[in-house]
């Protein structure tokens, strides 16, 4: 029998992020890399969540960002904020691992 674990996310090993607030928007400087990244209100909430917290799943993740921003469900669909965290793990921001 195969139990499929929900993924659970953690700031990349060795990351360190470092935010700053324009009006445009937020940049977010990774030292992993040397690179900048312009994020939206989300990206930078989920981040701040998951390294506040590591180890939550997405749903967590989608609970805690919704408080944060004070936010219904309907404002930030859970799809949206799981497609999200996708996207960071693509730019090496975020990992998943199955606990």
């Amino acid at each position: 029998m195969s139990v499929e674990l929900e993924p659970r996310w953690h700031i990349a090993p060795g990351q360190r992020l470092i935010f700053a607030d324009f009006d445009d928007g937020i940049v977010m400087f990774d030292a992993k890399i040397g690179g900048t990244h312009l994020l939206n209100i989300s990206a930078a909430e989920a981040l701040a969540v998951i390294e506040e917290s590591p180890a939550l799943t997405a749903s967590d993740i989608h609970s805690k960002v919704l408080e944060r921003m004070q936010l219904s469900g309907s404002a930030l669909p859970f799809p949206a904020l799981a497609e999200l965290l996708w996207r960071l793990e693509d730019l090496n921001l975020i990992a998943a691992f199955a606990e």
